[in-house]
């Protein structure tokens, strides 16, 4: 079975993929791209916290 976790990582990756699209099509068309930035820096930042949540995350113990 898929973790939740391990989906919504691949969502975040997928979202930050698209963002950094969206920046490189805004900056090339000069339109909103400062705007575009502001959301892909914020994603960025989403996903860092995200990764070290789940990363740092305590472990279920073994039930005995």
């Amino acid at each position: 079975m898929v973790s939740f976790f391990k989906v919504l990582g691949i969502g975040y990756i997928l979202a930050i993929a698209l963002l950094v699209w969206e920046l490189a099509d805004a900056t090339l068309h000069a339109a909103a791209a400062p705007y575009t930035m502001l959301f892909t820096i914020m994603a960025f930042i989403g996903f860092i916290s995200f990764f070290l949540f789940v990363y740092f995350a305590p472990q279920e113990e073994e039930k005995k």
